[in-house]
């Protein structure tokens, strides 16, 4: 039997996975001679919170996201989304704008059945509101920081029950829900965009997951390789600087992420990179978000 040494192992294995990981957003190709190659080109598409963008009124703040160089928004769940909805959603057509996710707090690891079901009820009607918009999906988090479920337990009833219901209704609304891997401070349970990928897979159809810089910087060890493990269920990132968790390029010395937009390049990411996070005390939040477009794009080319 022929020999294979240990580097040659090593390459040949590392091309096969990342070739099972792209499998499905990918063309096939000789793992062991080729990187697969997505289907389209990946796409840098920047996108902010509702709450941070400059401007008074709706129109403003849409007008604003246009002229800097912003293709998506990100917008606030619950009262926000039932009370401004409907206008957004005239306010926006005609736009070159998409809407990428609505994003706010979310809790399924209580004890109690029935407040893991008033949690479901809650975000049914939000999750029609945003297929009407066409939205990519509802972020979630199944469990914060105190879980009062066994994880075992908490991971079947999210992936059996509470998750799959959301997942069902987000898909036959034309949209889905977004899974978020949180830091350790934050959660026990759900850290790794791997993990993320792994539920939402078991899940199914209207199951998705993102990943988030800030996050990533304490538990990944790679950000390229965290959002290869998404893979094609990766449907949202959110950025920060990697230090302070405020708007990147204001700490040039830790704010680097080639690595991860590498990593975004090789799955053919087209979804948003939306900035979550503060602007330094005294700041101007308009040349800080304009100056973050261009050190943004900057590293984007470099990747």
């Amino acid at each position: 039997m022929k020999t294979m040494n240990r580097r040659s192992f090593f390459n040949t294995t590392a091309l096969a996975g990342l070739a099972a990981t792209l499998g499905g957003g990918a063309r096939a190709g000789a793992a062991t001679k080729t990187v697969p190659v997505p289907d389209r080109p990946a796409e840098l598409n920047l996108c902010l919170q509702w709450n941070g963008i400059p401007g008074g009124g709706m129109n403003e703040k849409l007008d604003f996201l246009e002229a800097n160089g912003f293709t998506a928004v990100e917008l606030p769940t619950g009262k926000w989304l039932f009370d401004n909805g409907g206008a957004f959603q005239k306010a926006i057509q005609g736009r070159k704008l998409a809407v990428a996710t609505a994003c706010g707090p979310s809790d399924f690891s209580y004890a109690d059945k029935a407040r893991r079901e008033a949690e479901v009820e809650k975000f049914l009607p939000q999750l029609e509101i945003l297929g009407g918009l066409k939205s990519v999906g509802l972020i979630l988090c199944p469990a914060r920081k105190n879980v009062a479920m066994g994880f075992r337990e908490l991971r079947d009833d999210f992936v059996n029950n509470t998750g799959r219901r959301l997942a069902r209704h987000a898909a036959k609304h034309g949209t889905s829900i977004v899974l978020e891997p949180l830091r350790r401070g934050e959660t026990p349970f759900l850290k790794l965009v791997a993990d993320g990928a792994s539920i939402a897979r078991d899940i199914g159809e209207g199951a998705a997951v993102m990943g988030d810089f800030w996050h990533m910087a304490q538990e990944e060890t790679s950000q390229m390789g965290a959002f290869l493990s998404g893979g094609n269920l990766l449907k949202h990132v959110h950025i920060a600087s990697l230090k302070d968790r405020k708007i990147p390029g204001c700490e040039p010395k830790y704010d680097r992420y080639v690595d991860g937009f590498r990593g975004l390049k090789m799955i053919g990411y087209r979804g948003a990179v939306s900035f979550e996070g503060g602007i330094p005390k005294g700041g101007d939040r308009v040349k800080l978000i304009k100056a973050m477009v261009i050190y943004l794009r900057d590293q984007w080319a470099e990747a």
